[in-house]
């Protein structure tokens, strides 16, 4: 089973990666929104995996061709100037975030450092953005978090060059949280 699982491992990851080349990155506007998730302290382009992997986290891909969940072990491979999406975190089987991490040399998945967050709705108690919990992020709470913050239909959305915070909500923008999106931004050559 380990065996299979270690051949498996790579065609799945290989599978999400987008080799894709970071050219540069832009947090000009100042520090990103910080993020924590079980406690667990987040800050987009700065913290490494290996914050995950000492909180006790499962990290996880999810296989979508036969939507099995694969661990990737904290020694896995990655390439150098390379952007990879769909790692899973979570505890006792459940997902609590997805994350993106990017690499500038050839490192180890420990050593990749995040730069998207996407939290979800069953962990709206795990996950804090600014020190106030999903579960009681309110309309004007958000607003405060980021007053450039635009309200649309179903979410409240800002994007600028350097950073992108998205929240999603239930029966409108005033409805309870059920996504949190913050990400900063990588002007990114998808040619490579």
């Amino acid at each position: 089973m380990k065996n299979a699982l270690k051949k498996r491992l790579p065609a799945v990851f290989v599978g999400m990666l987008l080799a894709v080349l970071a050219a540069g990155c832009g947090n000009g506007e100042g520090e990103i929104y910080p993020l924590t998730v079980d406690g667990t302290a987040i800050t987009l382009d700065v913290t490494t995996m290996q914050t995950i992997y000492d909180a006790g986290f499962e990290v996880t891909v999810l296989d979508t061709s036969t939507m099995d969940r694969y661990e990737i072990a904290a020694d896995t491979p990655l390439d150098a100037d390379s952007v990879y999406t769909g790692v899973s975190i979570g505890k006792g089987g459940d997902v609590y975030a997805t994350l993106g991490v990017v690499t500038e040399d050839a490192c180890a998945m420990n050593e990749s450092v995040i730069y998207s967050f996407t939290g979800y709705s069953n962990a709206v108690d795990n996950i804090t953005i600014a020190s106030v919990p999903l579960a009681e992020l309110t309309e004007e709470k958000a607003k405060e978090i980021e007053k450039k913050l635009e309200d649309g239909e179903y979410y409240q959305s800002y994007v600028s060059d350097s950073r992108i915070l998205r929240i999603t909500r239930e029966n409108g923008a005033k409805g309870a949280v059920t996504q949190l999106e913050v990400e900063v931004r990588y002007e990114i050559d998808y040619s490579g």
